[in-house]
């Protein structure tokens, strides 16, 4: 290494393999029931400034709701494929409707560099973090960039 900025790749995924979700996840995490609508999910993403939510059933994850899921249901809103009583005001439908139910998770110690290969590979925004199916955690995608940026300008906080 030539200096703090400068990397070979296997410095890189070394650093980026020191970094455990564990130390990066939120762990006060925001979740939403399948019976909530749509607009207060909406509403929630963009107050909160979050792109998705983990959809919970009896203390387990059944789902992701994301802004994606969001965006599929205001073009169906549009064109009417889910109008109730013909009236785009009452249409908003429930969270079960648009959410994803196929839901990739990460255990605390999995490393950063398997994160992004999750979010790239398997188009994750929203990564829960779990133990024994309990949601300990998530990471999202500004998480990861935030992380990953800061390790490669040699800023970030290093075990």
């Amino acid at each position: 290494m030539k200096d703090n900025n400068t990397y070979t790749l296997q410095e890189l995924t070394d650093r980026l393999k020191r970094i455990k979700a564990k130390d990066i996840m939120t762990k006060d995490v925001i979740t939403v029931k399948k019976d909530d609508t749509l607009d207060d999910v909406a509403e929630m993403m963009i107050n909160k400034r979050i792109s998705g939510f983990p959809v919970l059933e009896n203390n387990k994850i059944i789902g992701i709701i994301s802004a994606d899921d969001l965006f599929l249901v205001m073009d169906m809103i549009k064109t009417g494929e889910v109008l109730k009583n013909n009236s785009a005001k009452n249409s908003l439908p429930k969270v079960s409707f648009a959410m994803s139910t196929e839901v990739i998770t990460a255990s605390p110690e999995t490393d950063l560099d398997e994160i992004i290969a999750l979010m790239k590979y398997r188009n994750v925004r929203t990564l829960p973090i779990t133990i024994e199916n309990k949601m300990v955690g998530i990471i999202g995608r500004r998480d990861v960039f935030s992380n990953f940026y800061c390790t490669l300008k040699g800023i970030c906080f290093q075990k």
